[in-house]
């Protein structure tokens, strides 16, 4: 069997991918292709990053005859089994997989083998690794953001790049040359977000890559995700530092994804302080040209170079205009509204159960 592994990276348009998938499930097995739902936590095959999470733990994996017998988690278990099912109806298609957790969490060589070892167990002998690059700037300003979002319990902008928690993943080279030596060098395909799409658009270039060609009747309603505006910055930033059980947390996410990411004025949109922007952009250099001398050697540079006496740094909120003031307001209606929804839901539950 053949699988299309999709690893990322974050925040390069893995959300809009995926959606495209799963809406699409049925006009993809109509062309030989499944995005197998037994894998999957919600949308992402986050499975297959929990096995190799809990088997990097395990002294001497990679040198036993099969590492998915040493999986106890029940169920990641109940998800291999599932999968052994999905597969036997649909071993005449090929596979598409997508969890950019596998960039996000695997920091060594030994997570990638044993990522390979799973595959050949699950039974593809042809595996195609696919990953997108971002310019290290807009990177970083988009990790700001997600460290709100994921209430990481750190801030990227803190640190100095070779001090990051997870500077791997802002390590290009790193991450071509460890999936090139355990998958095969020809099996890994590069691209880049925002320059040179096949096709002219991020799903139409990712299309192209798996091996198909764009069908216009694909369904394409896309859920973008964007980084917060400043508000979303601070208010989140703020939310999370309170005692708040996380399903509280990630209910008021959801509101404030719906009110504060995007913005169109420059006032409100974030840009990290100047010299923590250039540290990173300075450091990852290297990494970047690597890449492109191994994998776009047309090109002058990677991405369009950074002009830093244009810069301007946007990173703390220091003042609020009327409108600002009536987002916040219809922010905390929301969370009222839906509070009293909840509550209602909740009487009319109660009422049914009495009269029963």
């Amino acid at each position: 069997m053949t699988a299309y592994l999709h690893i990322g990276t974050t925040n390069t348009g893995n959300q809009e991918k995926q959606g495209f998938l799963m809406q699409n499930e049925e006009k993809l097995l109509q062309k030989a292709y499944i995005y197998p739902k037994s894998l999957r936590v919600a949308n992402r095959h986050w499975a297959l990053v929990d096995m190799v999470l809990e088997l990097v733990q395990k002294e001497d994996i990679l040198k036993k005859e099969s590492v998915l017998s040493h999986i106890a988690n029940e169920r990641l278990l109940r998800a291999i089994e599932n999968f052994k099912s999905e597969s036997a109806l649909h071993k005449d298609k090929k596979f598409i997989f997508s969890a950019e957790g596998i960039v996000w969490d695997f920091s060594t060589k030994k997570h990638v083998e044993i990522l390979e070892k799973i595959m050949r167990e699950l039974g593809f002998t042809q595996i195609y690794i696919i990953v997108y690059f971002r310019d290290t700037l807009g990177y970083l300003n988009s990790h700001c953001s997600q460290d709100h979002k994921n209430n990481m319990g750190y801030y990227s902008a803190d640190f100095a790049p070779q001090d990051h928690p997870r500077k791997y993943i802002f390590d290009y080279e790193w991450i071509c040359k460890t999936h090139a030596e355990v998958f095969g060098e020809e099996n890994l395909i590069v691209r880049l977000l925002r320059e040179d799409y096949v096709g002219g658009t991020l799903l139409k270039d990712f299309v192209y890559h798996l091996g198909l060609e764009w069908d216009e009747s694909f369904v394409l309603k896309q859920t973008k995700n964007e980084s917060f505006n400043l508000l979303g910055m601070e208010l989140m930033s703020r939310l999370n530092q309170k005692d708040l059980k996380q399903d509280n947390l990630n209910s008021l996410l959801f509101m404030a994804r719906r009110k504060f990411e995007g913005s169109k004025e420059k006032r409100l949109k974030f840009a990290v302080q100047k010299d923590i922007a250039k540290a990173y952009v300075d450091y990852f250099a290297s990494s970047l040209e690597w890449v492109k001398n191994k994998y776009f050697p047309h090109k002058n540079s990677l991405f369009t170079p950074v002009n830093w006496e244009e810069y301007e740094q946007n990173y703390t909120l220091t003042h609020m205009l009327s409108k600002d003031w009536d987002d916040v307001a219809d922010f905390i209606a929301q969370i009222i509204v839906s509070k009293n929804e909840i509550i209602s839901s909740l009487k009319e539950q109660l009422e049914l159960a009495r009269k029963d």
